[in-house]
């Protein structure tokens, strides 16, 4: 399983080296609501196709961010809830979720990780509740294929069932 923490350290690093770079050499673009609170924040180099936005809530809490690319959400991102508690985090390609992606709860636990093409669960894909894997298995185009697992509480194998032809 690849991590999706690199990508987020890269996203960091990029950041800072962009905030400590000559102000000249930085673009720093901020939209904002009505009510003057801040709604969106992209930072990137002058002349670059690549940014790094943030866009955030009404209230001010941060809603999502991530890398853009030619105008298209790409690589790693990170959705929130107006908690602050993270909702989604993996990567895109073209506006086009791809990989793997972590969905959480609105208390912070995993409720579902697994590939993804768009909106679409295609591939391996653990199933969460209360924070722990109960399910494990593949689907193709959102639909269970082949041999699917069932986990007790404490991950041990309960069940085997087969899917699909």
């Amino acid at each position: 399983m690849k991590s999706i923490k690199q990508p987020l350290l890269l996203g960091l690093i990029f950041s800072l080296i962009l905030t400590n770079s000559i102000a000249q050499n930085t673009e720093v673009k901020k939209e904002f609501y009505k009510n003057s609170t801040l709604k969106s924040e992209t930072l990137s180099a002058k002349g670059s196709e690549k940014s790094y936005k943030k866009n955030y809530f009404a209230n001010g809490q941060l809603k999502e961010e991530g890398w853009i690319e030619s105008g298209k959400k790409n690589y790693f991102w990170i959705a929130y809830f107006e908690n602050g508690k993270k909702r989604a985090e993996g990567h895109y390609s073209n506006n086009i979720k791809r990989s793997w992606w972590v969905y959480y709860n609105e208390i912070g636990q995993k409720i579902n990780e697994g590939h993804y093409i768009g909106n679409v669960k295609d591939g391996f894909h653990h199933i969460y509740k209360d924070g722990k894997p109960i399910y494990a298995g593949h689907f193709v185009n959102d639909i269970k294929k082949g041999t699917w697992v069932t986990l007790n509480k404490k991950g041990s194998f309960i069940n085997i069932i087969e899917y699909g032809e």
